[in-house]
């Protein structure tokens, strides 16, 4: 197995745990916000889902663009919306090669700069973080059985 397809594999043990998260919250918590200046329940997840798409896209490309975020009404929208960033993040992983991952990037910031990977890693790291920020979220929305988080 090739070093992208280890890491595809991890991250999606996470994902799919995230997508397990979101179909137990109801619609009513969709803009569940626990403080003031947070990003709500529903935006927050569809947060994760695209911006870890970038991540996987600057292995290839470099860029960093911001991602188009759909707009949700319901749990459902946002289940939805997460599942396809999944399974757009998961097609561009699947085309990564060993040669890229490992390849100097041109990133400027420098806690990224280094091999390609370091983008991906960088996204585990953006997934897991906010993931568990959701965990708590729906613990205070009234969520009493959550899924083991990996």
């Amino acid at each position: 197995m090739s070093q992208a397809e280890q890491m595809m594999n991890e991250w999606l043990k996470h994902r799919n745990v995230l997508e397990e998260l979101l179909e137990s919250i109801k619609d009513e918590h969709i803009d569940f916000k626990p403080w003031d200046g947070a990003m709500a329940l529903g935006e927050l997840a569809l947060h994760i889902a695209g911006w870890n798409d970038v991540f996987v896209s600057m292995v290839k490309t470099e860029k960093f663009a911001s991602p188009d975020i759909p707009k949700c009404e319901t749990m459902a929208d946002v289940c939805k919306a997460v599942k396809d960033f999944t399974e757009k993040t998961k097609a561009r992983y699947e085309l990564l090669t060993d040669a890229e991952l490992e390849a100097e990037n041109n990133s400027s910031h420098p806690k990224l700069q280094g091999p390609k990977k370091n983008y991906l890693t960088a996204m585990y790291d953006h997934e897991i973080h906010h993931k568990g920020q959701l965990f708590m979220y729906a613990r205070m929305a009234g969520v009493k059985e959550v899924p083991f988080f990996r």
